[in-house]
């Protein structure tokens, strides 16, 4: 009856888990500005990368972008 019944919050992560923090949910909105920020962006380079980030995200739309 004396048992300690604390878990450990690393005892409930799945082994090839790992513990992330959630930065955003990728929504319509989150890429339209990206895409919006490749408007404006004033290197070619820029504007590229941008896009491709837009595109990429635009496939996961629902997901989370963890860090």
């Amino acid at each position: 009856m004396g048992k300690d019944l604390n878990i450990k919050m690393d005892d409930c992560i799945p082994e090839g888990m790992k513990r992330s923090v959630v930065e955003r949910k990728i929504t319509h909105d989150f890429v339209l500005e990206i895409y919006e920020k490749a408007k404006r962006a004033r290197s070619e380079k820029k504007r590229q990368q941008y896009l491709a980030a837009a595109e990429e995200l635009s496939k996961h739309i629902g997901k989370f972008l963890v860090k």
